[in-house]
């Protein structure tokens, strides 16, 4: 199937992301891209509405883990007392949203420690194979130390972000400082709603763009992953946007 001009949007539609990506003709989206309980979405993918996906796909964060025993950041980190310290440090790794959006993870690096950070400072760069994704401090603090166990297996930070894959340890003055962190029910909200505005930018850069090409695999498979259907380069840019 070669790429194709789609018909003009009305005013204040939104383009189906499979009409952005070719594989349908002409479908707007009248369910705020909330795509798990969209038939079409199910069919297209070869899916019962219910069933899982992976990362990449379109998603649900319905069964998406927001542990109650940490807090979270806007840009999809959590933090928490490190097991058994009492000294005031305090670990960071990525939410369920990032870990399932990112997909794939080569190298996790690090700036030096122990070293001071300043809020919105990098303290963990991400290699995603098709770029690099820079997570941001969300508090001014101290960066104390890091996961070395990412090292050898970087994927347990996608794999399992809540235990094993954490991805520092910080110490932090006064964590209420500008509050950035929300309850595990106000995350969930947030990721929903993050997710929708994902799902959006994905359907728009795909119908703007002049150099999507094709949007069948070779042998005909249906694209159902969203890196392949808008392109590494917009991928990482929406990631960016989201995660931090």
């Amino acid at each position: 199937m070669s790429s194709q001009r789609h018909a003009i949007l009305p005013p204040g539609s939104e383009p189906c992301v499979w009409m952005s990506a070719g594989l349908v003709s002409y479908k707007l989206c009248d369910r705020d891209f909330d795509c798990e309980g969209c038939p079409l979405d199910s069919a297209l993918r070869g899916e019962a509405p219910e069933t899982g996906t992976e990362a990449g796909e379109a998603t649900t964060s319905g069964g998406w883990d927001f542990p109650s025993d940490r807090t979270y950041a806007r840009g999809h980190l959590w933090i928490q007392p490190r097991p058994g310290n009492t000294g005031g440090v305090r670990r960071v790794g990525l939410d369920a949203l990032a870990a399932a959006l990112l997909g794939a993870c080569r190298r996790v690096r690090y700036p030096s420690v122990p070293r001071a950070l300043a809020r919105g400072e990098p303290f963990c760069e991400l290699d995603l194979g098709v770029g690099r994704l820079s997570l941001a401090a969300p508090e001014a603090g101290r960066l104390e130390a890091v996961n070395d166990g990412l090292a050898n297996n970087p994927t347990s930070a996608l794999a399992e972000p809540y235990d094993a894959g954490w991805l520092v340890e910080v110490s932090v003055e006064d964590e209420t400082t500008g509050r950035p962190w929300l309850s595990a029910a106000a995350a969930r909200e947030q990721s929903e709603l993050d997710l929708r505005r994902f799902r959006r930018g994905a359907a728009l850069r795909m119908l703007v763009s002049q150099e999507l090409g094709p949007v069948l695999a070779d042998g005909g498979a249906r694209l159902t992953d969203l890196r392949q259907m808008v392109g590494p380069v917009a991928y990482l840019e929406l990631l960016r946007d989201l995660i931090h």
